[in-house]
């Protein structure tokens, strides 16, 4: 048996990490601009950096899977 999905539900991972990673990106975007209008609030950078890298982990997954061809 083999442990590679079923080419069906690859789109629906793929959909699902682009997805997630559009969806982190919004967050980034609106916790920076939060930032920059409210002077009281402060991002973490350590915050944004993790979910920066988790937007590049996602893409570059399937940034993977397109150079590799599956």
């Amino acid at each position: 048996m083999s442990d590679d999905p079923k080419p069906a539900r690859q789109g629906d991972y793929r959909a699902a990490r682009i997805g997630s990673a559009v969806a982190l990106t919004v967050a980034v975007c609106f916790i920076v601009v939060l930032d920059a209008l409210d002077p009281a609030r402060e991002a973490n950078p350590i915050i944004l950096a993790a979910l920066l890298g988790t937007v590049v982990t996602l893409l570059g997954i399937e940034a993977r899977s397109i150079v590799g061809g599956k």
